[in-house]
C-alpha cells in the first residue's frame, strides 16, 4: 500500500500536477519511508521468519519504495524552487534511504542488500547532495547552515552513521588484537555503498565540506554524550576513510567543527578517570591533532578559543 502511495507522489511530481504541493509531497514520503523502516525494524525484533517466496515480495516492495522515494528527493533536488526550505526534509530523506539500506542488509541478507545497492546507483549523486543540502549556505542567507545539521544529529544520529562508528571502532580493536576477529556484524554490501558514496565526495571539495561535517557533528555529539567509541569510530573514518591520512586541506566548515572538537577532547582527557575511555580519548586527539596544530599555527584558521 504504501509502495502504491510513494508511485502516486513520484509521478504526480513527474508530471507537474499540484506544483504547489511538492513540499508536501516530499514530507509525506518522508513519513512513508519512516513508517516502512520503522514496520520493518518491528518484524525484525519480532524475530518473525520469513519463507524465501515471502522474502522475495518483501524486498520486492521495498526495492520499489525505495526507488521511488529517491525519485522524489531527486525531482525536489532539480526542480524546487523551495529547496531551501525543504533541506531539513531533503536531509531526512537522504538519511532514510540510507537506514533502509543498511537495514534490509541487517535483516534481509547481504544479497539482497546488494541488490538495492545496484538499484541505488544512479540516485547516489542525489544522496550525496540531499546530505550537503543541510550545510551548504545558500544564496542570501547570512547565517552559516552547519549549525543546523549539528542540531539534526542532536535529535537524531542516524543508523548508518552509528553503524559506520561501529565498524570503524571494530576494525581499530582488530588492529590492535591483530587477529582479525571481530564480533561486529558485517555489512559488505552497504560497505561497498559507503566507498561509492566516498567516490563522489571526493570529486567535489565544497559536497566534501558540506557532508564532512556531518561526520564531525555527529563526533561531536558522541562526546556531549559521553558516547567515546561514536567520536573515535567517526574521526577514524573521516581521517582514513574520506581523506587520505595526511591530507590537511579540509574545507571551513569543518574546520569549523573541529574548531569546536578538539577543545572538547582535551577537556575530556583533562575529567576522565577510566583507561579505557581515557585511551579512546587519546587516540581520537592523535588522530586530529596534526591537522589542528597544522592550521592552529600556519593557516590561524583554528584558534585556542573554542567559543
Amino acid at each position: 500500500m504504501l509502495t502504491a502511495v510513494l508511485k502516486f507522489m513520484a509521478d504526480t511530481i513527474a508530471m507537474d500536477f499540484a506544483p504547489h504541493n511538492h513540499g508536501l509531497f516530499l514530507k509525506y514520503t518522508l513519513k512513508c519511508l519512516q513508517h516502512i523502516i520503522s514496520s520493518l525494524d518491528g518484524l525484525y525484533h519480532k524475530q518473525i521468519q520469513f519463507n524465501e517466496d515471502d522474502m522475495k515480495n518483501t524486498f520486492l516492495c521495498l526495492k520499489s519504495s525505495f526507488t521511488y522515494a529517491a525519485k522524489v528527493l531527486n525531482m525536489t533536488l532539480t526542480g524546487s524552487s523551495e529547496f531551501s526550505t525543504n533541506s531539513p526534509t531533503v536531509f531526512a530523506l537522504a538519511n532514510d534511504l540510507l537506514d533502509l539500506i543498511l537495514l534490509i542488509e541487517s535483516y534481509l541478507g547481504s544479497g539482497y542488500a546488494s541488490r538495492l545497492v545496484a538499484a541505488a546507483n544512479p540516485w547516489l549523486p542525489d544522496l550525496v547532495l540531499a546530505l550537503g543540502s543541510i550545510s551548504i549556505p545558500k544564496h542570501g542567507v547570512g547565517s552559516s547552515k552547519h549549525s543546523t545539521a549539528s542540531d539534526q544529529m542532536k535529535l537524531c544520529i542516524p543508523k548508518w552513521l552509528l553503524n559506520v562508528a561501529k565498524t570503524e571502532l571494530a576494525n581499530i580493536n582488530d588492529a590492535a588484537e591483530d587477529d582479525g576477529c571481530s564480533e561486529q556484524q558485517k555489512f559488505s554490501a552497504f560497505e561497498r555503498l559507503l566507498s561509492m558514496l566516498v567516490m563522489l565526495l571526493k570529486k567535489n571539495s565544497n559536497v566534501m565540506d558540506a557532508v564532512g561535517v556531518i561526520f564531525l557533528d555527529s563526533s561531536l555529539v558522541g562526546l556531549e554524550r559521553k558516547d567515546i567509541g561514536l567520536a573515535l569510530g567517526l574521526l577514524h573514518f573521516i581521517r582514513f576513510k574520506l581523506f587520505e591520512h595526511d591530507d590537511r586541506d579540509w574545507g571551513d566548515m569543518m574546520l569549523s567543527s573541529l574548531q569546536r572538537i578538539y577543545p572538547k577532547i582535551e577537556r575530556e582527557i583533562a575529567e576522565q578517570n577510566h583507561d579505557d575511555q581515557l585511551d579512546k580519548l587519546t587516540f581520537a586527539k592523535d588522530l586530529i591533532e596534526p591537522l589542528w596544530m597544522h592550521h592552529l599555527y600556519e593557516t590561524g584558521k583554528v584558534s585556542m578559543s573554542d567559543e
